[in-house]
């Protein structure tokens, strides 16, 4: 299994590293070694010529013997899970780096079982966000956060899309294999927008508003509404 993360002009500001500090491997430009050396324990270089997060996670996809690779942003914030109790809830805080190894290899096992290629954390640790009644769906969608792919060439990233590549890849899975393998009773939550570095420096409200059109266009009827809040778009999906 390849724990594969893509980061870029972040040196020293990652938090994935100190969940999975052996475990995971950090690809980033191939300028920008010297910076990760000494941070990140396990790094591999992406050529010059491969720009922008699409064509990254591609690149990985297509540079590893790995059969199963799990996608994972750079800027981990709050993964674990969250408590029922009578009155409130607890959330619990997971930075147990053989936890989270044995979770993802246990998702891949019954993603194969399900004859799916694709599965997917879900990616808020909101308490209204929880299903602890519906601890693994099918009808839902996995994004590039916490994902885990099937590396057997059926599925690769549609490099058309600069943004929301991960929202088209998990639609196509859905509309060609009737859905994929969502678990629910654990989160992974990352900063996304507020950290520096990464896809911020070149994703825009316009890069984000034309990519949700073409998601639209491409698979009509799945998109039920996509809202914008600061400068990220949300989007539910009509499964």
């Amino acid at each position: 299994m390849l724990i594969a993360v893509p980061s870029k002009g972040r040196a020293g500001l990652t938090t994935t590293d100190k969940i999975l500090p052996n475990t995971c491997t950090f690809f980033i430009p191939e300028s920008e070694y010297h910076q990760y050396k000494g941070i990140v324990k396990n790094i591999v270089c992406v050529p010059k010529e491969v720009r922008g997060i699409t064509p990254t996670r591609n690149w990985i996809l297509k540079n590893t013997d790995k059969k199963w690779v799990v996608m994972l942003d750079d800027d981990a914030k709050n993964v674990g899970y969250i408590q029922r109790l009578k009155r409130n809830v607890k959330h619990h805080k997971i930075k147990d780096e053989g936890f989270w190894t044995e979770e993802f290899l246990r998702y891949f096992d019954m993603t194969e079982q399900l004859n799916y290629k694709i599965w997917g954390i879900k990616t808020e640790s909101s308490s209204k966000s929880s299903y602890p009644y519906k601890p693994i769906i099918t009808k839902t969608y996995a994004l590039g956060s916490c994902m885990g792919i099937i590396n057997d060439g059926e599925y690769y990233f549609d490099e058309s899309y600069k943004v929301k590549e991960d929202y088209e890849l998990c639609m196509r899975h859905i509309r060609d294999k009737g859905g994929l393998f969502g678990v629910r009773y654990v989160h992974w939550e990352n900063e996304h927008w507020t950290t520096d570095g990464g896809c911020k420096d070149y994703r825009t409200v316009e890069m984000e508003r034309e990519a949700i059109k073409k998601l639209i266009k491409q698979y009509p009827g799945m998109v039920s509404s996509a809202k914008r809040k600061a400068n990220e778009f949300s989007i539910k999906l009509n499964l």
